[in-house]
């Protein structure tokens, strides 16, 4: 089995490594853009490269792992018990397929290209971008150099975390609590702030409100 994930693992990314992989052509003036690629120049046609580990190339990849060891691949089946339920119909009618691939089948970004990264408001507040359930107040937000936002508390019942076992590590993933889209991950005792927990978290999966946060909502850590 360990051979034939080396062999898939060589195929995908022959093209990647070596600069010669599949192009995409980008039409002039296109009105898609992607939080999980740069920025394009609308003035201009251009064919693209993909990056190192572009988002095509780890699907299928982390589909494989998925079937030979159990790694989540998304989907009803990787979701907690939460109030707002869809099913995954829904959600791919509702989001984007960037939006679907991170927030429903746990896929990341890639680091210092999200929206929020460098994005550091005095006020407003932070919402699921699936369901606009609050989860972090303007002034949790920190700079951690970890090329995604950083959080150090959320709203109280904002956000949930399941233990993540895949890749043979631990980390604990957050979700929103209303609707178990993921997030990102938080990390713990690294002393950026008092409370001690990094949230790092998916630009992608939020989306930022620049008024008045609902009133009632209390700041607490997640662990």
């Amino acid at each position: 089995i360990l051979e034939e994930v080396v062999r898939f693992m060589r195929v995908s990314l022959r093209g990647v490594t070596s600069g010669v992989g599949p192009s995409l052509r980008v039409p002039r003036h296109s009105s898609r853009s992607s939080l999980l690629s740069p920025p394009l120049n609308r003035n201009s046609s251009r064919t693209l490269r993909p990056s190192l580990f572009p988002v095509t190339a780890i699907r299928p990849l982390r589909t494989l792992l998925g079937g030979l060891f159990g790694l989540g691949a998304g989907g009803d089946a990787n979701m907690p018990d939460v109030p707002l339920k869809k099913t995954e119909s829904e959600w791919k009618e509702q989001l984007s397929s960037e939006e679907y691939y991170v927030l429903r089948q746990k896929g990341t970004e890639r680091p210092g290209t999200g929206e929020y990264d460098s994005f550091y408001p005095t006020e407003g507040y932070f919402t699921c971008r699936a369901c606009d359930n609050p989860l972090y107040s303007a002034e949790s937000k920190f700079k951690s150099g970890c090329g995604w936002p950083a959080f150090d508390k959320c709203y109280k019942g904002g956000v949930i975390t399941e233990v993540d076992s895949t890749m043979g590590m631990r980390r604990v993933e957050i979700m929103c609590g209303n609707c178990g889209g993921h997030l990102g991950h938080v990390f713990e005792n690294e002393g950026f702030t008092p409370t001690m927990e990094r949230h790092c978290v998916n630009s992608i999966s939020v989306k930022y409100n620049a008024g008045e946060p609902p009133s009632g909502l209390e700041e607490a850590k997640v662990v």
